[in-house]
């Protein structure tokens, strides 16, 4: 078993609320999940008014509104999919349409055994924004576990939270947010890229995951560039929070 680095409840409630602010900025975009991006932002500024990116973001996020938000996305992103910064991790996998439909599979298993249903009209499980919300799920479960749960389901939320980021999350996100970094400087995107590879690298070093062994069989340089581009279904939320039981629920 990997050695764990601490992490206080507080801090993991902090980060849950930061992977639910980045599902929003990379999710689709709304005056409602502008306002919630901004109420978030704000909360976590106050928290650490020494996080320089987290006010960076929030000054680009006050200074938009959902026009000028959505112009920066297709700039970015295209109006569709981009063929440089694809936001779905099938994308970085393979180009073979089946090897995409396992892998997708394979996430949507990961989010059931945790209680996970999808929301009614929700996209593809691989998307950013999904595995960023089921982050936070996973995160705040942890939260939870260490207050009230007890050892054992504190270990049931850390090997889900392995799963995620050795085999999905943690392989491709931060080849994508250097993409971003470089591809959107002055967009509400630069920052929000830097604050997805600081959370995910910290979270790949507190479970022990440093080094993550290649998928078998597969190059793991091909993480770090698209293979594909497709169509990506943007959703408000994946996640069916009234299918999920009450904390404390066995």
């Amino acid at each position: 078993m990997p050695a764990l680095k601490p992490s206080s409840v507080e801090q993991l409630a902090a980060d849950a609320a930061l992977a639910e602010l980045l599902a929003l900025v990379f999710g689709p975009v709304s005056g409602e999940a502008l306002q919630r991006c901004r109420e978030v932002c704000a909360a976590l500024a106050a928290d650490d008014p020494a996080a320089l990116d987290i006010a960076r973001l929030a000054a680009l996020l006050n200074l938009l509104d959902p026009e000028r938000w959505d112009a920066q996305r297709v700039a970015l992103f295209s109006v569709a999919t981009s063929a440089d910064c694809p936001g779905f991790e099938t994308a970085y996998f393979a180009a073979e349409a089946h090897r995409q439909a396992h892998r997708m599979a394979d996430l949507a298993g990961l989010y059931r055994a945790f209680g996970v249903i999808p929301a009614p009209g929700a996209g593809r499980p691989d998307d950013l924004a999904v595995e960023l919300e089921f982050l936070a799920f996973m995160l705040r479960k942890e939260a939870w576990a260490r207050e009230h749960g007890g050892a054992p389901r504190v270990a049931q939320m850390q090997r889900g939270l392995r799963i995620l980021l050795a085999e999905h999350l943690g392989r491709w996100a931060p080849g994508f947010a250097r993409r971003v970094r470089e591809r959107g400087p002055g967009t509400v995107y630069a920052p929000a890229a830097a604050l997805l590879e600081e959370l995910v690298a910290s979270h790949l070093e507190r479970l022990g995951l440093r080094d993550i062994p290649p998928a078998p069989g597969f190059d793991p340089a091909a993480w770090e560039t698209p293979r594909s581009h497709g169509p990506e279904f943007g959703v408000a939320a994946f996640i069916d929070t009234a299918a999920i039981p009450e904390e404390g629920a066995p």
